[in-house]
């Protein structure tokens, strides 16, 4: 009886699944669809209600992930290739919305990686759209050649299944990497095109993004009033879509516009109601351009204190983000900023890091490799015109071939099936011989399950002990340690004055040790978690590692005067937790600052391919290791140095050990004492592939 008033309500709801309205309605018929266990249903539920969460209308990409999350598991429960893509997407869309790009970047690579291995199960336009996505993502994070290069992979499979949506989106995207770019004559070019195919379609939310983009480069270009109404038309059409990043955005076009005109308070007014609406749809990146938008209003407006503000709190979201093309403009405005301030130092200082960060964002090289891209693209397309009227001719020709044929088929059908007759009854006895010998096996295999039951149990109770071990060293622990300190730090607060010289140093060798104990039993913790984790499925670019590690040690090479040297061309990507990757070479360049001699570090980062193995190095010119030493050092504790010399717990390099050998690698030091050293980490090419970019040879100019 449960089980039919379920199946009336989803009759009855139909239309409300179809027009994705009422939220509520959905929630409902997902919780009866899950009592039930109708894994086809929750798969729709959840996927509608995802869809619903991401919509202009609700916009709420939290409860949004969670839903494509759940579909997603019921996409890999039920082995629906399409419906684990259309998932990943969606997935990514959504962490990508919320400013979680790693999370985004992960779910589109395997997308990708699925699509490699069900080329015939996934859709051509997915594809296209997740290429799009990571040319959005790379683009925000400043690299600017990543994003053009997968956009123009995105354009080529929209030409070649002739999507003319995706082309016009692709058209759009490339348009913007060349605005970013300063290339606003090229940038033109390309949402012009996107326009024409968005009019053609009559897509009012693809229209409406090119008129923002024309609105935008109109401007750049010194197009006032061709800007201004570009952008009011926007507005107007977003307003009636009801769709709020839109009016955001327009909103915010429309404030450079009133500026450009010195019209300071109508600026200052469309800023803030710009950053209002992006800051409610979680749009951090949206909301430091009209952040920078709104202290030029107040610059040019005189009031400098208050762009000062405005310019640190669009620092700090940027910085959340890891947006360096967002920092390089805030650095640039805070330089001018500041000269009206009067404040040379800081100015100068903030145009220092303009410069540095401008020079890593726009070089010659970079508008080079874009424009080998294009040739590329170009190339290929061409390629694929051609293979396409050659498999035209092939067809003709095999079409001529078949006609001759058809006369011997049926003579050879009739063979073919004596011959099948007289097979199947022969198949038939080996089977049944076959069958006697399976069950004989079958009586020893189930005898050998039991033992491996009896190892897996064993294995179980490891893993237990071993999850307890890391709930002690994070918890029971350390609880006495914080209540040591609490009173260590009451004792001194209250009756330091009272303690003599001796005392005081009592206390402080309290203080001491209870923070080195802390830290001891964090790296003991680390040690502990390093190679207990399930073994991964996934590759983790090595490049974005990298990225990590230097994002981490950021403040420490600053403070140190340090450099670090990455040759991204030659890092592969690894079949690995992307944690560990990151505790493993952070604590190894790490160790190559920390060691440092008179000299100010350099620590260099490179892998080369080696037989079947990968052989990564990271390199410093420390004080080196002598030879007597150089095996000991990954062992549990051991310290070559006292703590007064240099800090640490002596468990890092065991820990790192502990990571290379659970993918079955070796990790070695080489060093001259003195003259810095060597760490070397081996990766099975079976746990490791170079970059997609590696396998495509260059295109001649």
């Amino acid at each position: 009886m449960r089980l039919i008033s379920f199946f009336l309500i989803l009759f009855f709801l139909k239309p409300v699944l179809l027009s994705a309205s009422n939220v509520d309605s959905l929630l409902t018929v997902l919780d009866e669809a899950e009592q039930n266990e109708i894994l086809t249903d929750m798969y729709k539920l959840n996927f509608e209600l995802a869809k619903v969460y991401s919509s202009g209308e609700e916009e709420k990409y939290e409860k949004a992930a969670f839903h494509y999350f759940e579909a997603y598991k019921v996409a890999i429960a039920t082995n629906n290739i399409m419906n684990q893509s259309d998932c990943l997407y969606g997935m990514g869309y959504t962490h990508q919305r919320r400013n979680n790009y790693q999370e985004s970047l992960d779910c589109f690579q395997r997308g990708i990686e699925l699509s490699k291995k069900y080329p015939d199960d996934i859709e051509f336009k997915t594809m296209a759209r997740v290429y799009t996505q990571i040319s959005s993502i790379y683009q925000v994070l400043g690299d600017y050649k990543k994003a053009f290069d997968n956009q123009i992979q995105s354009l080529l499979i929209c030409e070649k299944s002739n999507d003319l949506g995706g082309i016009a989106n692709s058209q759009y995207n490339l348009g913007t990497i060349f605005f970013y770019q300063n290339q606003f004559e090229r940038a033109q070019e390309h949402y012009e095109k996107a326009k024409v195919i968005c009019d053609e379609l009559k897509q009012e939310r693809l229209i409406y993004s090119c008129l923002a983009a024309l609105g935008s480069v109109s401007e750049k270009l010194g197009e006032s009033e061709k800007s201004l109404d570009y952008n009011n038309k926007s507005l107007e059409l977003a307003i009636k879509l009801n769709y709020k990043t839109g009016i955001a955005y327009a909103k915010g076009n429309i404030a450079s516009n009133y500026l450009s005109v010195n019209n300071f308070a109508e600026a200052e007014k469309y800023c803030k109601e710009a950053i209002s609406i992006k800051l409610d749809l979680e749009d951090s990146y949206g909301a430091i351009g009209s952040k920078i938008d709104l202290s030029k209003v107040y610059l040019g407006w005189n009031k400098l204190r208050e762009a000062v503000i405005v310019l640190n709190e669009a620092l700090d979201l940027a910085k959340m983000v890891e947006s360096k093309s967002r920092q390089s403009d805030i650095y640039k405005n805070l330089s001018v900023v500041y000269e009206g301030l009067n404040n040379a130092s800081k100015a100068l200082d903030y145009t220092k890091k303009y410069v540095a960060l401008k020079d890593s964002l726009l070089n010659e090289k970079t508008l080079e490799e874009m424009g080998t891209s294009q040739r590329r693209y170009e190339l290929e397309k061409k390629e694929h015109d051609i293979a396409m009227l050659k498999k035209e001719n092939e067809l003709l020709e095999q079409k001529e071939m078949n006609q001759s044929l058809q006369k011997y088929v049926f003579g050879l059908v009739t063979i073919a099936f004596l011959m099948f007759i007289w097979w199947y009854k022969a198949k038939l006895n080996y089977q049944n011989n076959v069958n006697r010998i399976l069950e004989e096996k079958n009586e020893l295999l189930n005898g050998m399950n039991d033992e491996i039951e009896i190892k897996n149990k064993q294995l179980e109770h490891s893993n237990e002990d071993l999850k307890q071990f890391a709930y002690v060293a994070s918890h029971d622990l350390k609880e006495p340690l914080r209540m040591i300190n609490s009173y260590t730090n009451l004792l001194q607060r209250r009756y330091m004055g009272s303690f003599d010289e001796s005392g005081k140093e009592f206390m402080n060798y309290i203080t001491d040790a209870v923070g080195r104990m802390e830290i001891l039993l964090d790296d003991l913790l680390d040690f502990s978690r390093a190679g207990s984790q399930p073994t991964p499925t996934n590759h983790v670019s090595t490049q974005d590692v990298m990225i990590m590690v230097e994002a981490n040690l950021r403040h420490r090479l600053e403070s140190l005067n340090a450099t670090l040297v990455v040759k991204n061309d030659n890092l592969p990507s690894i079949k690995a937790h992307r944690t560990q990757m990151i505790q493993l070479l952070q604590n190894l360049v790490s160790n190559g600052m920390k060691f440092k001699g008179e000299k100010d570090p350099i620590v260099e980062v490179d892998c080369i391919k080696k037989e079947n193995k990968f052989i990564f190095s990271v390199k410093d010119n420390g004080i080196g290791i002598s030879e007597d030493n150089l095996e000991k050092v990954f062992e549990m504790f051991r310290r070559l140095h006292t703590r007064e010399e240099y800090e640490g717990t002596g468990i890092g390099l065991a820990t790192c050990k502990r990571i290379v050998t659970t993918w079955g690698g070796d990790i070695w030091v080489e060093s001259e004492e003195g003259n810095g050293c060597t760490f070397f980490f081996s990766v099975p090419t079976t746990y490791a592939m170079m970059p997609e970019a590696k396998k495509l040879e260059a295109v001649p100019a």
